[in-house]
């Protein structure tokens, strides 16, 4: 028991750093406990502050708005904040997998501190980045912090994929559900609603006789319980569907609907995103644009994580884009060979700004010949010049479908990613990084997977990476001496720092490369992060870290831009609270340690 409890702690930071002296301390100090769900508040008590070290076993750390903190696995530390502060313990832990915890008492932990600055010194650090989490308390109710779990009320409603349509029918009939989930075994297969049955059964003559597989919709779209309200909206606006199913650790636990959404007066984003749906012309589409920026500020006003009206934007930017496209259709015919509406930077990331203008093109069949370009350039100019009139502003670096080097058969396209990744300069280095962040918005996904997976393969070329890397690292972050902000004058004659390219770009650019490089094809920057973590690239804390860094300076951005009125990106540290000061700083040396770390792992042989 001591030998192996002398091991572990020889592994793990920051008990390595200690004496042997020390060691044997906190050794002794240490009580070693069996935890499972049926046991978690005996072992783990919510009015003792201790520090807890996993040994074995995965436990989830839970906010008190239901949300995933942190997903713990063996080594990491959990505790520390309430021992440092003194503040009420607020989060749970769920257990995932049961497993041995260590737990340590607050003088033990304090005695550790005293004697050891180096141990001292990590918990402070910890607690720092810790901090880039924290939200000011607010008295508000905000709809986008609940789970899907606190509006789900009933238990799912199945029926086996082999019963009939008419045994369907009746059990939606006898339990007043507009849908069923469809199972087999316990796993989820697919959904059937009423509408699918009035659409494909009722009006298509067919018996009622036959198996409900036939005619459920399957991939059905899913969500898990702990998942936000807010992502269930989403999830719907994205996909145009009203039924989402819901799971806890793979199995089904029910469905949320639009109904339940509305009627817990949660679907605002919901109405607007289905008036550009509905609207004929691009003079419609501008009636509704007009409501984009009162209704981004109201919302503002309503949540407290203000993240959330860069996710409403995202969505409603993609929705212009839809039905500007479907538009087009409708007065010149389909395409004459497939094609695809791409997207890049920030939309293609979904982490749009009020400042955000346009970054598109299109990727064509590589049948489409000089006869057929008539139709794909009359589209580019009539989605670039619609989304302008929309009030997503023109590309000044003309990255749009209207520029010909960015309308392209899939053969072009592949040529230009393989000169920029072969024969790299660093001026089509920085021009060529927007074009890494690439989505489908619209069109063949096939043809999409093809272009996709051709450019992830190709990306991995280590001097390639090299050199992405020594340009980011050399990237300056505007923190200087004795942690003081480095600022620059701005037009209104206050001190600011550019939040975009000296933060949030640079995070943008740490992630893509480190998921280039594994080949890693989310865009997102909070997924490329999740799906790095999960793959071990990067340690849970750096991910961990760079997430909550990433989600407060794209926060602090947008609570300026709606507070000024303005669209650029300049803060000026002076007009920050002394919370939001420190969560500053602690965000940019997150950076700094980032950069250095890509520097060493992929830096070498660049430019």
């Amino acid at each position: 028991m001591i030998e192996s409890t002398r091991a572990f702690l020889n592994a793990c930071a920051p008990f390595d750093q200690l004496s042997d002296e020390l060691k044997s301390y906190a050794e002794a100090q240490m009580i070693l406990s069996y935890l499972c769900q049926d046991n978690v508040l005996e072992v783990v008590p919510r009015e003792v502050p201790r520090l807890y070290l996993v040994k074995q076993g995965v436990f989830d750390l839970i906010s008190t708005e239901n949300r995933l903190i942190e997903r713990l696995e063996p080594g990491d530390l959990f505790g520390y904040p309430s021992l440092m502060t003194g503040r009420p313990i607020t989060n749970r832990v769920e257990v995932v997998q049961d497993g041995l915890l260590y737990a340590m008492p607050q003088a033990a932990f304090d005695a550790l501190c005293n004697a050891h600055k180096g141990f001292a010194d990590y918990f402070t650090k910890a607690l720092q980045k810790r901090l880039l989490t924290e939200t000011k308390p607010s008295e508000q109710s905000d709809w986008t912090e609940l789970s899907i779990a606190d509006v789900l009320h009933r238990e799912p409603v199945r029926v086996s994929a082999d019963s009939s349509l008419q045994q369907a029918a009746r059990l939606m009939q006898a339990e007043s559900v507009s849908c069923l989930l469809v199972t087999e075994g316990d796993s989820l297969c697919g959904i059937l609603t009423d509408k699918d049955i009035r659409n494909r059964v009722v009006a298509e003559g067919q018996s009622y006789d036959l198996p409900v597989r036939q005619f459920m919709t399957s991939p059905v779209h899913s969500l898990d319980s702990h998942a936000l309200l807010f992502e269930a909206m989403q999830t719907m606006s994205l996909h145009n569907v009203h039924h989402l199913a819901v799971t806890q650790q793979g199995l089904p636990k029910g469905v949320i609907t639009v109904t339940d959404l509305i009627s817990q007066q949660r679907s605002e984003p919901l109405y607007l995103i289905n008036a550009i749906r509905k609207a004929g012309s691009v003079t419609e589409l501008e009636q509704v644009a007009r409501q984009v920026p009162d209704h981004l500020s109201q919302f503002a006003n309503r949540v407290v994580d203000v993240k959330r009206v860069g996710d409403i934007l995202a969505s409603f930017t993609d929705a212009f884009n839809h039905q500007l496209i479907r538009l087009y259709i409708r007065q010149h015919g389909v395409a004459p060979y497939p094609f695809v509406w791409l997207t890049f930077g920030s939309q293609a990331r979904k982490d749009q700004s009020l400042s955000s203008d346009q970054d598109n093109g299109m990727l064509l069949d590589d049948a489409v010949g000089e006869k057929a370009m008539g139709w794909y350039r009359g589209l580019a100019e009539f989605v670039c010049d619609g989304l302008a009139r929309c009030g997503l502003k023109l590309c000044g670096g003309n990255i749009m479908a209207t520029n010909p080097k960015l309308c392209l058969p899939l053969g072009q396209w592949l040529n230009k990613f393989r000169r920029w990744i072969e024969e790299p300069d660093k001026k089509a280095l920085l021009h060529s990084n927007i074009f890494f962040d690439r989505r489908a918005l619209y069109g063949d996904q096939a043809l999409f997977e093809h272009f996709d997976s051709q450019i992830a393969a190709m990306a991995g070329n280590q001097i390639f990476l090299a050199n992405l890397a020594a340009n980011s690292a050399n990237l300056a972050v505007p923190i200087g001496l004795f942690n003081r902000f480095v600022t620059v004058k701005s037009k209104y004659e206050d001190e600011v720092l550019d939040i975009k390219t000296s933060g949030i770009a640079i995070i943008n650019d740490i992630v893509r490369i480190h998921a280039l490089a594994n080949k890693l094809r989310v865009c997102a920057t909070p997924q490329r992060l999740q799906a790095l973590g999960e793959k071990k690239v990067l340690q849970a804390s750096e991910c961990r870290d760079l997430k909550a860094a990433w989600q407060f300076l794209v926060q602090l951005r947008l609570q300026h831009q709606l507070k000024e009125k303005r669209d650029d990106n300049l803060i000026s540290p002076d007009t920050l609270d002394s919370l939001t000061r420190r969560q500053l700083k602690t965000a940019f040396r997150v950076i700094k340690e980032a950069q250095e770390g890509l520097a060493m792992r992929y830096a070498r042989g660049g430019f």
